[in-house]
């Protein structure tokens, strides 16, 4: 019976999160300040996250990819990360557990991938432009 409250809360919760994140935030102006950026000047790679995430709530894909596309490129693998996540420890699927395990090579690759997002997106060249959140 507990496994299968925390898995009705294991699914529950995302979708609680997703409706008070649609209900509470508004886009009248740019309450989202990154101090990060407001320190350095630079884009960092969460950078327009949040209006990405209002645009995604709001079923406009190609405005949240222009905010931040590495967080909606993203979202499918931290998904299917979730629910590995709950198969394994809520679940207690062991067979999964090989599926959760990550080499040290993803998290080297992992690293690398942001850290080459937060380069390209802060040179203001024109293909590159279009990886920062619009001023």
């Amino acid at each position: 019976m507990k496994k299968y409250l925390l898995l009705i809360l294991a699914i529950l919760f995302p979708i609680a999160v997703a409706f008070v994140y649609y209900a509470i935030y508004d886009m009248q102006g740019d309450n989202a300040l990154c101090s990060f950026k407001a320190l350095t000047g630079l884009e960092c790679p969460g950078c327009g996250g949040q209006r990405s995430v209002h645009f995604l709530l709001h079923g406009e894909v190609l405005e949240a990819l222009r905010y931040n596309a590495f967080f909606v490129i993203a979202l499918p693998f931290l998904a299917y990360f979730y629910v590995m996540f709950i198969l394994v420890y809520v679940l207690k699927q062991e067979k999964y557990l090989k599926s959760f395990v990550f080499t040290s090579w993803f998290g080297f690759g992992l690293l690398i991938v942001v850290v080459l997002f937060f380069i390209l997106r802060n040179i203001p060249v024109s293909p590159f432009l279009y990886l920062a959140p619009p001023a």
